[in-house]
């Protein structure tokens, strides 16, 4: 039963932290250029995305991988409904830009990206890996700098030239 928690806050955190570095990743070349943005956000995005997927879908300890896979999709999807109303919505006070077809898009991806890798990477999910205090404090690290780093770049209006 412990470690099923550990396993729900292990993949949890990792959503968190993935979520806030992809912002801060897309952050300054979105703003230089849509193009640029989306350009990276349609390939560099996923494969940051699908690495922290597996990385809980190696840890799932339960039997069948398929179930893993079901509970690391409702919980990035939750989690990253709910980061993208505090980024959108309280840290950029941009609700309006949130909800577009690209959301919803993405929204499916992510709720598929679990599965998919499942069928493409079935022996590397095969060997399983434990839960390690270091594994909660690297994803905490990151998730918090990424966090605090975008936090100040928009309220303090950073920009590139």
């Amino acid at each position: 039963m412990e470690s099923n928690w550990r396993w729900l806050l292990f993949t949890s955190l990792s959503c968190f932290s993935i979520y806030w570095t992809v912002n801060l990743i897309l952050w300054f070349p979105w703003s230089i250029s849509t193009l640029l943005g989306m350009t990276l956000m349609l390939t560099v995005a996923p494969v940051i995305w699908a690495f922290g997927i597996i990385q809980c879908l190696k840890k799932y300890r339960g039997q069948n991988i398929i179930y893993g896979a079901i509970l690391t999709s409702l919980i990035y999807i939750s989690l990253a409904a709910v980061t993208d109303y505090i980024f959108f919505g309280l840290i950029r006070n941009a609700m309006k830009d949130l909800y577009h077809p690209t959301t919803l898009y993405g929204y499916l991806f992510l709720i598929s990206l679990p599965f998919l890798l499942v069928l493409i990477f079935p022996k590397l999910l095969r060997k399983k890996e434990d839960i390690e205090r270091q594994d909660f404090m690297r994803y905490s690290i990151m998730g918090i700098l990424s966090l605090l780093m975008i936090v100040l770049i928009i309220k303090l209006n950073i920009t590139v030239q």
